[in-house]
């Protein structure tokens, strides 16, 4: 077992050089084990090919992490346990792409479906979506190179394969693997927990069935919205409805206009469901939720509406009193401007406009009510994970949703000399980068001596151009992605991962920016002029 550092918040624990179902198997014994005896500074364990990546909280005593890790290493020395044996009903040809991989492989469509069925495969880890399941096993004379240009959709179910692997889509998604067919297996259900029972190391077989045979369970619908764009249908009838996520709550808000997926509920990040495939979630600027919390009288991490760069129409269905620290939006009460960062009056049946654009100068905003709102826990957090489907709001905001009130208590509001602390979100941002996973000492060099421009914006992570940087290998064995990673594609336009990320994958990481820096990135808009700063890295496990 080898430990390298993979920023300062974060390790990887190499457990092989190469991917196999024994490595598969040992991974996941030894995440287990790790889980289960994890110190509270411990953020995440996230399994990989042929390592796991630990999170912990900056500051965390290095010495008690290492010893920690090599009290854990008895999972690698002991016979791996045996296998959890899955089966997958398949209707080979449904919604596959036939015609396609039969031209790729120059095999017959028969073949290509009996090779893919005749294989035993084994779970190397679940990453990408949450529950999805990166397979080894397929047959050589299957493997191909993913499509080109990537699907906007592909179906629920659909079991795929690309490069030297299998895969099967829990839930509709984005994605550029070729399908084969499809199956109604059941991999990742959102109501309960955990959500997915499928591991590293779990041996899986394909069992070809026709249509109309009976199927193993029913796949989850797809989660979130399939386009964004407005949508305004509210109605009087809004108190007859269940508030968003906690059903049993008092309605307070009425959603009349928003654009989805732009308003969601976040709270404090969920911990440790990175081998799940999950996000963490939380929101993207913690210290304008934290301000915003603050106003309204309420703990710092208590549920609030995160709202990012489009506007939003809400009435309040009783009297409340609210806060909202505007990154990027004006506040209109009634057509009346409101102020930002101080505790404000909403009287029922008023209509708040959240408008972006004026002078307001970032791009997230959080609107907090006293006594915090209504939110669904999942994995121990209120916040909401829109490709899971679960926790907060389980969606993002629509037009016609009701948001009902928490129980937190109100305490009195921040002082105004606390209040007046709220952030400042320059136009031009230099933020702290210490040494990544696949550092190069060149790469490093040209990337603090480049200014970036903010190109694309959400809450996977924050896009950047200027000149390409260099590198030696654009790609690598798919991995845990630490929060704040830079990864760096083939065109050398870096990527900064944010708290919607994917949990694993397969750039290259030269840099990570500092977490303390995130929030700052996520509240650049369009055009914002960025450059880096090498910061000195605390000390790590594997010093």
């Amino acid at each position: 077992m080898r430990i390298r550092s993979a920023g300062p918040g974060a390790c990887y624990v190499d457990v092989a050089d190469a991917p196999s179902p024994d490595t598969a198997l040992r991974i996941g014994a030894l995440q287990r084990a790790l889980l289960a005896s994890a110190p509270a500074t411990v953020r995440d364990v996230v399994p990989g090919y042929t390592n796991l990546l630990v999170e912990f909280r900056l500051g965390a005593d290095p010495e008690r992490l290492r010893r920690w890790l090599r009290a854990s290493e008895h999972a690698l020395e002991q016979a791996p346990p045996p296998a959890t044996r899955r089966r997958v009903d398949v209707r080979y040809g449904e919604n596959a792409d036939v015609e396609a991989l039969s031209a790729r492989l120059g095999l017959p469509w028969e073949r290509i479906a009996a090779l893919h069925a005749g294989a035993v495969y084994t779970v190397a880890f679940l990453g990408f979506t949450p529950g999805f399941p990166y397979l080894l096993g397929l047959p050589q004379a299957l493997a191909t190179p993913r499509r080109q240009t990537p699907r906007s959709r592909v179906p629920a179910g659909s079991v795929a394969i690309a490069g030297e692997h299998a895969g099967i889509y829990p839930s509709a998604s984005p994605g550029g693997w070729w399908i084969v067919g499809r199956t109604d297996t059941t991999l990742f259900d959102p109501r309960r927990w955990p959500p997915t029972a499928w591991a590293p190391g779990d041996e899986v077989r394909f069992v070809p069935v026709r249509d109309g045979a009976p199927a193993q369970g029913a796949a989850p619908a797809a989660t979130g919205p399939d386009a964004t764009g407005p949508d305004a249908t509210g109605s009087p009838e809004a108190e007859e409805r269940a508030p968003l996520g906690d059903p049993d709550a008092r309605p307070v808000l009425e959603v009349l206009e928003a654009w989805t997926p732009s308003a969601t509920l976040q709270a404090a990040p969920r911990w440790r469901v990175g081998h799940l495939g999950m996000a963490q979630a939380g929101a993207l600027d913690p210290l304008a939720l934290e301000l915003a919390n603050a106003a309204a009288g309420n703990a710092g991490e208590a549920p609030a509406l995160e709202l990012l760069d489009m506007p939003l129409t809400l009435r309040a269905l009783e009297p409340v009193t609210a806060a909202l620290v505007c990154g990027g939006h004006r506040a209109r009460l009634e057509g009346r401007p409101q102020p930002t960062a101080a505790p404000f009056a909403w009287p029922a049946g008023a209509t708040l406009e959240l408008v972006p654009g004026g002078r307001a100068r970032g791009r997230a905003s959080y609107l907090a009510l006293a006594g915090g709102l209504a939110a669904e826990r999942f994995g121990g957090s209120a916040s909401t994970d829109l490709r899971a489907g679960v926790g907060g709001g389980r969606r993002a905001l629509r037009a016609g949703d009701v948001v009902g009130l928490g129980e937190g208590r109100v305490a009195p509001v921040a002082s105004r000399a606390e209040l007046h602390l709220r952030p400042h979100y320059p136009r031009r941002l230099l933020l702290r980068v210490h040494p990544g996973p696949q550092f190069d000492a060149e790469t490093f060099a040209r990337l603090t001596a480049t200014r970036f421009r903010v190109a694309g914006f959400d809450r996977t992570g924050v896009r950047l151009e200027g000149p390409g940087l260099p590198q030696s290998a654009p790609d690598v064995r798919s991995e845990g992605s630490p929060w704040g990673a830079l990864q760096l594609p083939a065109d050398g336009q870096p990527i900064v991962l944010l708290a919607d990320r994917g949990r694993t994958g397969g750039y290259a990481k030269p840099a990570v920016v500092d977490v303390r820096d995130l929030w700052r990135l996520a509240q650049a808009p369009a055009g914002t002029e960025v450059g880096f700063a090498a910061a000195g890295s605390p000390p790590d496990p594997a010093a």
